[in-house]
């Protein structure tokens, strides 16, 4: 019986429902498949072999690697389109297969996708050239294969063509713009596939079927010079570009997701002119900030929430993701409207954090990563703003965040160092403002003073040259060290944060933020904890049975979740992490983290209650404990099996990860404990009724 045949009988036997686990050891094995592949090139069963492929495939298992490169051959070399397209959906969405094979996907979809361009006439080949390229977008963007290589065949479209060609390079343009600066270039192929440049010989009526697409990507790509822009004053042009594209795609082709943007931009653009004018509360007056245009832009989000569906870009469905910072810059310019008296380009910073925050939410998508370990948690490709004010913007915030917890710290009582750091962030904040405006010209340090060397983040805030460089001078190197380290700590945490783990994130630093314990090197070493423990659960909640079986068996036990732990955090941290340390608070603990002059304590459990985690009084107080002699923050972790439905989906990650204070009798001061529930005993969506 040939592979493909076995394949169908298989089928057969499933009665339509999904294929046993077995199914690679009903079909001979992984070497079978390897040897057969190329006999499943053109055949229907293709794309089920493809899935059951990249369902099966587990990390580090060569036979399974090679099985995935022969199918990824025998993928390639099928002409039919729609055997190509449903094979190559099935194994993109395989971290382990995209790993294994993604290089040899690349090479072999290129010439696919390049033979459209070859061919005088339209054929149904098309079909196949146009997913070939998405395709190839998808996983070099992911980092298979040469981006060099895509931007030159992108490069070759130099006129109007067929509709389902143009909107993949389109698309493909769009997500090369995003990820690689250098192929800014490419938004004149864009302009010229979309209409807006006319190009002898081409023809008009191409256009039409992609002038929405072209319209939203050119305002995208203008929306991302914006926040490339080195000033507030280089953002101008580029946001009136982005309001007439949008304004294109929102009136002429009535696209629900370019309204809301269409106006949140000409908000920002007469935001910033106020900004540069040095009148950013008189742009409160103007008609795009009104209350009432606010109020329309509220509108549009919420019917785009509720009416969208299917939207037709392959990232398009993490557009909705963009929805809850849509909102949140909607009521960010509602506030600026209502505390007229508060600095206003502190304001606009927000704003600009906002929007580079609908930015990156509105332009992923998912393909296979290459690192298994990262699955549900690093699954964006953002864009790369190196030197813009958008991304200063949010370092400058998160400068003004540290000067105001310093300042409520303990009211007007604060030590010396407090007190200095206090002074000169306050002192780095105007003068990054002055910087960032960008209508002072560079000038000369004064009185002789040498140019001061500032650490990297402070120095993007405040440029070399610099008119304040003096000021900057008159600050310890000591007092710059610790700023700058506050800096990069919030930034690096937050950067692999998406919206929602970011909320959880900075709600639970406010939380641990009344230890007496929480300050200096114990603040960066806790939340480094905390943003692994956070993605450590979005990883294990996005994953599937055959990522991390324990999380689906009703049986497992404590050393399952220990040992999966242990290993994700060596990983990250090295030999900082010790596993079952004894004579600690009297016991002995599962996980202790070690740093220069204190360690961090995590306590394992496995859980068959359905009491809330905050309820479990044994299990946190045999947590407080190991904080007896130490900082009094540490981390229980409990693998649940009967808290939650396991034929649903696993809860929200905010609902899983909690934090409690916990008293100890005769002890002034309460014991920190962040708790994490991982849910088990779960069910695969597949097998589910």
């Amino acid at each position: 019986m040939s592979l493909a045949e076995a394949v169908l009988t298989l089928a057969q036997q499933a009665g339509g429902g999904p294929f046993p686990h077995s199914v690679v050891t009903d079909l001979g094995g992984w070497a079978r498949i390897a040897s057969d592949a190329a006999s499943l090139t053109g055949q229907p069963v293709l794309p089920l072999v493809a899935a059951l492929v990249a369902r099966e495939a587990q990390p580090g298992d060569t036979d399974a690697a090679a099985a995935a490169e022969a199918i990824a051959d025998a993928v390639v070399a099928t002409t039919q389109p729609s055997l190509l397209r449903d094979s190559l959906d099935a194994l993109l969405d395989s971290a382990v297969v995209t790993q294994a094979a993604g290089a040899k996907l690349v090479a072999g979809l290129e010439p696919i996708a390049a033979g459209f361009l070859a061919r005088e006439t339209p054929a149904f080949a098309d079909l196949a050239s146009a997913d070939a390229l998405e395709a190839m977008t998808r996983l070099v963007a992911a980092g298979h294969g040469s981006h060099f290589s895509l931007l030159a065949l992108l490069q070759k479209f130099n006129a109007p063509t067929t509709a389902p060609m143009s909107r993949a390079v389109i698309r493909s343009v769009s997500t090369a713009i995003d990820v690689w600066p250098e192929a800014d270039a490419l938004v004149d192929v864009v302009r010229v596939l979309g209409g807006v440049d006319a190009v002898d010989g081409g023809d008009p009526a191409l256009v039409a079927d992609v002038e929405s697409d072209a319209a939203w990507v050119l305002a995208m790509a203008s929306l991302l010079r914006s926040l490339r822009a080195p000033s507030v004053q280089g953002m101008t042009p580029h946001l009136e570009d982005a309001a007439r594209f949008f304004g294109v795609a929102a009136n002429a082709h009535q696209r629900p997701d370019a309204a809301p943007m269409l106006g949140i931009v000409e908000a920002l653009g007469e935001l910033v002119k106020g900004v540069v004018s040095s009148d950013a509360m008189g742009a409160m007056a103007t008609t795009p900030l009104s209350a009432n245009a606010l109020a329309v832009v509220r509108d549009q989000i919420l019917r785009f929430r509720v009416d969208s569906s299917g939207l037709d870009h392959w990232y398009g469905d993490n557009k909705r993701a963009a929805l809850s910072a849509w909102s949140a810059l909607a009521d960010d310019l509602e506030r600026m409207g209502s505390q007229l008296g508060k600095d206003g380009f502190y304001q606009a910073e927000i704003v600009v954090r906002d929007l580079l925050a609908i930015y990156v939410s509105s332009r992923t998508f998912r393909v296979g990563t290459r690192g298994a370990e990262i699955v549900g948690v690093q699954d964006l490709i953002q864009p790369v703003i190196d030197d813009g004010f958008a991304s200063n913007a949010s370092h400058l915030s998160n400068l003004e965040e540290y000067a105001s917890d310093l300042e409520s710290q303990r009211g007007g009582d604060k030590d010396d160092e407090e007190a200095t750091q206090l002074h000169a962030a306050r002192s780095i904040i105007a003068m990054a403002r002055r910087a960032a405006r960008g209508v002072e010209a560079p000038g000369k340090a004064v009185r002789g003073v040498p140019p001061s060397t500032l650490p990297p983040l402070l120095g993007r805030l405040i440029p070399s040259g610099s008119i304040d460089e003096d000021l900057i001078a008159q600050i310890s190197p000591d007092t710059l060290a610790a700023i700058e380290h506050q800096l990069d700590h919030v930034a690096s945490g937050r950067s692999h944060l998406n919206l929602a783990q970011q909320e959880l994130f900075d709600k639970l630093r406010a939380a641990l933020s009344t230890s007496p314990d929480y300050k200096d090197e114990v603040v960066s070493a806790v939340d480094e904890v905390l943003l692994l423990i956070i993605n450590f659960v979005a990883s294990r909640t996005g994953s599937s049975a055959g990522h991390y079986g324990y999380l689906f068996d009703v049986a497992a036990n404590e050393d399952a979740i220990h040992e999966d732990l242990y290993g994700y955090l060596v990983g990250n941290l090295g030999s900082r992490v010790e596993y079952e340390v004894s004579h600690v608070g009297g016991g002995r603990v599962d996980i202790r983290l070690k740093f220069s002059t204190f360690a961090l304590h995590v306590e394992m459990k496995v859980d068959s209650t359905k009491l809330p985690m905050s309820d479990r009084t044994a299990y946190l107080k045999q947590a407080a404990t190991y904080q007896g002699n130490d900082v009094r923050i540490g981390f229980l972790i409990a693998l649940r099996h009967k808290a939650f439905d396991p034929t649903g989906p696993p809860p929200h990650i905010k609902s899983l990860i909690g934090h409690t204070a916990f008293d100890i009798e005769g002890d002034p001061e309460p014991r920190h404990i962040i708790h994490v529930a991982v849910p088990g005993s779960r069910t695969n969506p597949s097998n589910s009724k």
